[in-house]
């Protein structure tokens, strides 16, 4: 361990920053200074006991290769270089979390087994639900963008081409008096197509 490390490990104990020391080779948690395992609500004897295979029982499943990435990428990574993972972890309340983390290799050894990492952690699960809300809302203007631009305009089309010729002919025959049911009809298609574009674009 560098010179200096027993007093790094006491000073992220009472910091937001995670310092862990984990063996890579048999996929153990051998020091971490806390930050992870409170924000999870786990006892230090639950939180090592769950750090086996880097995690994966707390670990979202569908977020196991973006930590095995993760771990290559530090590995194979040039001294300071940070690198970034946002994951879904499992809290010991049976909620899952977003937890944002940046890490970088703070040593290892020369084979690299052992690696010591810190890594800087955050909840932004109030962040991701806000980024899938606005895109949904995103995807509702989108849906009220098509309507505008293609349903409505056949109707309104219809419409206009209507009324020029009851213009020019006047309404003095049945043939006239059948554009007009024509013209009734279109409206009312229109009428349709401004109630669904209401729809998609209602926000509750």
């Amino acid at each position: 361990m560098r010179p200096g490390a027993k007093f790094l490990h006491s000073l992220f104990e009472v910091t937001h920053v995670e310092f862990q020391t984990y063996d890579i080779f048999n996929h153990k948690l051998l020091f971490s200074s806390g930050v992870v395992q409170q924000l999870l609500g786990y006892t230090p004897e639950e939180y090592q006991s769950l750090s086996d295979d880097f995690y994966k029982n707390i670990l979202y499943p569908g977020d196991l290769k973006t930590v095995q990435d993760t771990i290559d990428k530090l590995l194979h990574a040039k001294d300071g270089q940070v690198v970034e993972m946002t994951v879904r972890l499992l809290k010991h309340n049976g909620d899952y979390i977003w937890v944002y983390s940046r890490q970088m290799i703070y040593e290892k050894d020369p084979v690299n087994h052992i690696c010591s990492i810190i890594r800087e952690v955050e909840d932004v699960t109030q962040l991701i639900e806000l980024q899938d809300e606005l895109k949904a809302k995103v995807d509702q203007l989108k849906v009220v963008s098509y309507k505008n631009s293609h349903l409505l305009r056949s109707p309104v089309a219809s419409i206009i081409g209507l009324v020029d010729m009851v213009e020019e002919h006047g309404i003095t025959s049945e043939h006239n008096r059948q554009i007009l049911s024509y013209l009734k009809d279109a409206i009312m298609k229109l009428d349709e197509v401004i109630h669904q574009i209401n729809d998609a674009a209602r926000v509750d």
